[in-house]
């Protein structure tokens, strides 16, 4: 076990009221991970020189070879450890492990930073019907899983909803950090370009000063329709190879990004989206330049295509180093395994609360 879950064991031995330990999970009880995106946006077209409508476009083919050096992604894993009764009713408490990483290519072989890898255990719970000071002197991480909805207007199912919800953000936070991070030890004229799994428009919100910086985001949801109807049929028919017009994503009356669509690979009786991505890259500072780059850019990730991210069911979007560090990742996780141990060991009194070392 982990130090984290021995501790939530020794808590819950020494707070065992009204606590029900979940030892069989039924399907309506499974977390499945949130959707990144969903709903509708609106953009405004960038222009970009002798092209002034919206259409798609053969990337050049280029002889340079990709500039990404490195590369970042996460993972995040969420299970109904055990129901609690409170004065609000029964309520679901969710383990939820996210971890993060940066890998660097060197040598054509990828090394993860371990300055730049990091890693999260912490319970989700709905925080009015709790004592979060309790699992403060435990040593336990706690995250309101509803975020300030209200606690009498929410069904079981969507408490459990909202907890996988908000493991993601707190994974979307470590994956920010991290960037933050890369981003600022850059030193000035360096050549390194970062290519982060999703999109990067809060990235850029965050910095704390604007800066182009070489960072390129790469979206493989759409469930987020940006384009009106007539361009996205174009984007849908767009061969292998090829790019849309840049897009600046509106949110909130402002816009962090220039985006373009870029399809991978297609193959004959695909899915309209298979090997579609969604590219963003910070606001350039000079819009003459705004073709030149996203044909750079591209020609770079189709670089980015081989190998093949098999067996992953993915792989017609997903890029390999991204790939790369979800197995890192997912190798370094507590498994399953870990996970039922600890669920027994909260029953089981005649076993040690903490394992010797």
């Amino acid at each position: 076990m982990t130090p984290f879950l021995e501790r939530v064991v020794q808590f819950l031995r020494e707070n065992p009221e009204g606590v029900q330990v979940v030892r069989r999970v039924s399907t309506e009880d499974t977390i499945e991970p949130p959707e990144e995106e969903g709903g509708f946006s609106r953009a405004q077209l960038v222009p970009e020189p002798d092209r002034k409508e919206f259409g798609v476009f053969p990337v050049p083919s280029s002889d340079e070879p990709t500039q990404f050096t490195h590369f970042i992604d996460g993972i995040q894993h969420s299970h109904l450890l055990y129901y609690q009764q409170t004065d609000k009713g029964l309520l679901p408490v969710v383990y939820g492990y996210v971890a993060a990483m940066i890998l660097e290519r060197r040598e054509r072989a990828l090394h993860p930073v371990e300055a730049l890898t990091a890693a999260e255990e912490a319970l989700y719970l709905p925080l009015k019907a709790f004592d979060a000071r309790k699992f403060k002197r435990a040593g336990i991480t706690v995250y309101d899983s509803l975020e300030e909805r209200e606690l009498d207007k929410t069904s079981f199912a969507t408490m459990l909803v909202r907890a996988g919800a908000t493991v993601a953000r707190v994974r979307d936070q470590l994956e920010r950090k991290l960037a933050l991070q890369w981003i600022e030890q850059q030193p000035p004229n360096s050549t390194d370009w970062l290519l982060v799994d999703g999109s990067i428009a809060d990235l850029m919100s965050a910095l704390e000063r604007r800066k182009l910086v070489q960072v390129v985001g790469v979206s493989k949801s759409h469930r987020t329709s940006y384009l009106e109807i007539n361009w996205m049929l174009q984007v849908l028919n767009m061969p292998a190879g090829y790019r849309s017009s840049v897009f600046r994503p509106m949110r909130a009356g402002q816009s962090e990004v220039y985006s373009w669509y870029l399809r991978l690979r297609w193959q004959a009786g695909a899915s309209p989206t298979y090997g579609l991505v969604r590219v963003e890259t910070p606001v350039l500072t000079s819009p003459d330049d705004t073709r030149e780059w996203a044909d750079k850019i591209s020609a770079w990730l189709l670089h980015e295509t081989r190998p093949l991210s098999l067996p992953d069911p993915r792989y017609d979007r997903l890029l390999y180093p991204f790939r790369m560090c979800e197995q890192h990742l997912r190798s370094r996780a507590p498994s399953e395994a870990v996970m039922r141990t600890a669920i027994e060991r909260v029953g089981d009194t005649s076993a040690p609360a903490i394992a010797p070392s």
